[in-house]
């Protein structure tokens, strides 16, 4: 386990500077200061998210400050959209070789409470696992595509970077449905770093605590209050350290923010010990 500051997060910063950097969820915030964050790196911004006033906002305000940045509407949970952010990233800059799936939301509707219409109950809303895991599914799977397009060589490291939670190891009772879309994007994403390792990219998925942002509402604020909060900024600067490491050896690891403190970089060898040491044993079994 290696703890990581903020000077640390950001030594290979500069390695972004022209890189095409798309990130979804970007109109406000941990997407909208992990999109500021790759500006000041002079890396050019892809910015897609279902606020339309908010991405033109921060595409304004990069342009302002001397970057380079498009954004458009974007509805993660919509194969073409998502598609067509990714194009506008090809039309705009030739090429993209960060992908920041950032897009998420917390809890939506109450699992526990069922509506019951004419005597019997209606099925729960699923818009989170849509947002959180298809979300994740369709922006990965178009970063695996649009990496590679027009890559001007092997061995340019392309990086995919996914948005998790603490919740992504422990369960939030008062919500299953954004603790279920989280675990699965962890499974998925350490899938996907050991399948593409081989091709120069990137994966790594980033697990902050609780953050003062849009995703807490007021009861959630008021319950948090006094506990240390994870500070935005030091979210996004991870997420700049996680995309650009030249070394491969860490993809695939994982990055705990669990309070104001240091950043934790859990190394894959960290993340199997426990019942992880059981069924690695009981998978290598398989092989022998």
């Amino acid at each position: 386990m290696t703890s990581l500051n903020d000077e640390q997060l950001l030594q290979y910063g500069e390695g972004s500077k022209g890189k095409v950097v798309l990130v979804t969820g970007a109109a406000s915030g941990i997407g909208k200061e992990t999109a500021l964050v790759f500006a000041r790196f002079k890396a050019k911004l892809v910015l897609g998210d279902l606020n339309t006033a908010g991405i033109d906002e921060v595409v304004t305000q990069i342009r302002k400050s001397g970057g380079e940045a498009v954004g458009q509407r974007c509805d993660v949970t919509n194969w073409d959209s998502q598609l067509a952010l990714f194009e506008l990233g090809i039309s705009a800059f030739g090429a993209i070789d960060v992908v920041i799936a950032n897009a998420g939301i917390n809890e939506a509707g109450t699992f526990f409470v069922s509506q019951v219409v004419d005597g019997k109950p209606r099925k729960p809303a699923t818009t989170t696992l849509d947002v959180n895991i298809n979300g994740v599914i369709y922006s990965t799977s178009l970063a695996l595509h649009y990496l590679e397009l027009n890559r001007a060589s092997p061995s340019d490291l392309k990086a995919i970077v996914v948005m998790g939670s603490m919740a992504s190891w422990m369960c939030i009772a008062a919500a299953p449905m954004y603790t279920a879309s989280k675990h699965a994007v962890l499974g998925f994403a350490r899938s996907v770093a050991a399948a593409v390792k081989g091709r120069n990219i990137r994966v790594n998925i980033i697990h902050p605590f609780f953050s003062a942002t849009g995703i807490l509402n007021a009861a959630n604020m008021i319950f948090l209050a006094g506990f240390p909060m994870v500070p935005i900024n030091r979210i996004a600067v991870t997420t700049l350290y996680a995309a650009t490491h030249p070394d491969l050896e860490t993809t695939g690891s994982v990055f705990a923010l669990i309070d104001d403190g240091p950043v934790l970089l859990l190394e894959n060898e960290i993340v199997k010990g426990g019942v992880y040491d059981i069924l690695s044993a009981r998978a290598a079994s398989l092989s022998t």
